[in-house]
């Protein structure tokens, strides 16, 4: 399959992990869960087959061999590449509209969502608007659909600080906190990066977001079909990528133990990605009180005569180089290496990272030795050579 906007990787990875080109009226096939590529992947990558663009070129039985999976699982794969045809129309179909796709093969893919959630990120994002919004230094803003006025004023505010502080906006797009912060900071001419999690297509045809989008203050992205409506579990998976794109992230109002608000923070906190700032005022809802219980730092009316820099740090570098699980992290392991004009004994890095050339195979483990014989100088546990290497101790 050919088509010059996408390489032959993204293609693959598009066709493997959307339902853009599957009529469900028809098709019994699924595509790929964000769990089953992350697996998927590691076994192509560990495979003679190295590359998601090989896999074009094979077989059923061919699959079924050099990936050593099932004659079920080789079918679905092979029947998921054979839609090809119908998805070169349905991304001319969004083209004319607008919407780009940027994969996990793809540089403009953000960084910074491979760093902080490694196999959780989606393969497949899609947007429309400036890409280069996602450069700015982000704020996320989450909350509940249902805000009383004091809520709405106190998001309103927490938009006029982000743009008053050179910041941009990441939100949901949703109805109530996430969309009063965006108009806050669209009205005071800022940049907003809405993750939404329902209809890109629907949204696009309201005349202020268009306007917005062609002003280029406002990014949407999603990681669903463009074309698919709301669903709960694409709200619940959504709330991840709103904390994986910012610096911090404040919640407005929050249910106790239920709702996207609320698994949102919990996660984050377990996973410490971001630093929490939960609203603390009287009559805030009860999930509020216990996120702050948890681990979030207070925000109150007092917080806004503190910068915002305040509750940064340890923050993460999305250039610093490290290990994605997933296909891609010795691609751009070996891209960074070369840009500071590293090179690994024996290894031809230029050829290796070859873009034209994706039929050549190369020995994984030769590229890692050097760092493996130096961790092996200490005496370790297999959990602290795993841990060490961030890698499966499998």
């Amino acid at each position: 399959m050919n088509n010059e906007e996408y390489s032959n990787d993204s293609l693959a990875i598009i066709l493997l992990c959307s339902n853009l080109a599957i009529n469900f009226n028809v098709d019994s096939v699924k595509p790929f869960t964000t769990v089953e590529w992350s697996k998927f992947a590691k076994i192509v990558l560990n495979s003679s087959i190295k590359r998601p663009a090989n896999l074009f070129n094979l077989s059923k039985e061919e699959i079924e061999r050099e990936l050593l999976i099932s004659a079920k699982d080789s079918e679905r794969i092979v029947q998921l590449l054979s839609k090809a045809g119908q998805l070169s129309f349905e991304l001319n179909e969004l083209r004319n509209l607008g919407i780009k796709i940027a994969t996990r093969a793809d540089k403009s893919y953000p960084a910074i969502l491979k760093k902080r959630l490694k196999e959780k990120c989606p393969p497949v994002i899609y947007y429309c608007g400036d890409i280069n919004i996602l450069n700015n230094r982000l704020i996320g803003v989450v909350g509940s659909r249902n805000i009383d006025s004091d809520g709405l004023n106190f998001t309103q505010r927490i938009g006029e600080k982000i743009v008053s502080e050179n910041y941009s906006l990441v939100s949901g797009g949703a109805k109530g906190v996430d969309s009063v912060a965006q108009d806050a900071v669209l009205k005071n001419n800022g940049k907003v990066v809405a993750f939404i999690a329902d209809s890109m297509i629907s949204k696009i045809k309201k005349k202020e977001i268009r306007e917005a989008i062609t002003k280029g203050n406002l990014l949407l992205m999603s990681a669903i079909n463009p074309k698919s409506g709301f669903t709960v579990y694409g709200a619940m998976d959504r709330n991840k990528y709103i904390y994986g794109l910012s610096k911090l992230t404040i919640v407005v109002a929050s249910d106790y133990n239920k709702g996207g608000t609320w698994a949102g923070a919990t996660e984050n906190l377990k996973n410490s990605w971001v630093p929490l700032l939960v609203r603390s005022e009287d009559n805030v809802p009860k999930g509020n009180l216990e996120l702050i219980k948890l681990g979030g730092n207070v925000f109150n009316c007092n917080s806004f005569k503190s910068s915002f820099e305040k509750f940064l740090k340890g923050e993460i570098n999305a250039n610093e180089e490290y290990y994605e699980e997933d296909l891609f992290s010795l691609i751009n392991s070996l891209d960074n290496k070369k840009e500071q004009n590293v090179s690994y004994d024996n290894i031809n890095i230029d050829k290796v990272c070859e873009k034209d050339d994706v039929t050549k195979t190369h020995d994984v483990y030769s590229l890692i030795l050097n760092d493996i014989k130096e961790v092996l100088n200490d005496e370790l546990s297999l959990d602290e050579f795993s841990k060490k290497l961030n890698i499966n101790k499998k």
